[in-house]
């Protein structure tokens, strides 16, 4: 592939759909369960999901993994969303010489990385390409990325869980968890999101099935759910809460079109 065929469209290396399917099927990992006591306080349906928008409302900074069930993190996301306009620095690719990378910051949105030899391009972050709203330009996974919105989204699912059941403490990447799951009226809970939303790329059932595991301070840990496609699945884990980060613009970057956006 050539560096121009690179630059041609954003996403080289990952479009809307495979950042979906980069969360792979199936998946064990949960490393414990079944113990009565809860890591965090007991939740049930009109308490657990407000609860969650708390905890993360009070929180700036979280690092997002979007991962198959084998433990392999296609795309690594580090995000702010402390100030009104979130930024952040995201990777996909899991082999050497196969990353790209996309960076959010002052405005903009960078793409480069060693798929394009370290050369940059960018585009303002409102630009309608960037945003997925020009046919005739291939976004890939930026408008997905761009509609990033951790508060948003559990904000959103607030009104649409029917019931929730407390599967008790499991050990989680060494972090005790209390394992929820939660039966969603999807259709309520996606008209809540935003059109590129990660939870509107896949088909769900009307009632859909969506399993949570949060801390001790009713942080997300991991939010599963299974789509209608037999690999379709859903998964986003939660770390680095509260870590600060920095995302830097690269240099000599160029802007992408013929004219500076």
């Amino acid at each position: 592939m050539t560096r121009a065929q690179a630059l041609r469209q954003w996403g080289i290396g990952i479009s809307a759909a495979a950042l979906l399917a980069a969360c792979g099927g199936g998946g064990d990992d949960g490393d414990g369960g079944g113990d009565d006591t809860p890591a965090s306080a007991s939740y049930d349906g009109e308490t657990l999901v407000p609860a969650v928008v708390e905890a993360v409302g009070a929180e700036e900074y979280v690092h997002l993994g979007l991962g198959n069930h084998r433990g392999r993190a296609e795309v690594q996301v580090d995000l702010s969303y402390a100030a009104d306009q979130p930024e952040f620095r995201a990777i996909t690719g899991d082999e050497a010489g196969e990353f790209l990378e996309f960076r959010r910051v002052n405005d903009r949105i960078y793409v480069g990385g060693e798929v394009t030899d370290d050369e940059w391009t960018y585009m303002a972050d409102d630009d309608p390409r960037a945003l997925g709203d020009e046919k005739e330009f291939d976004a890939g996974a930026t408008a997905v990325l761009l509609a990033l919105d951790v508060p948003g989204d559990y904000e959103a699912l607030e009104g649409a869980v029917d019931e929730v059941d407390n599967q008790g403490e499991e050990e989680m990447s060494g972090v005790t968890t209390t394992h929820y799951v939660l039966t969603v009226d999807s259709q309520a809970w996606r008209e809540a999101l935003p059109e590129h939303s990660v939870h509107r790329q896949v088909e769900v059932d009307d009632e859909l099935v969506v399993d949570l595991w949060i801390d001790e301070a009713s942080l997300p840990v991991r939010l599963e759910y299974a789509g209608t496609g037999a690999s379709d699945q859903v998964r986003v884990e939660y770390t680095s809460w509260g870590r600060p980060i920095a995302v830097i613009e690269p240099e000599g970057a160029e802007p992408r079109g013929s004219e500076p956006s």
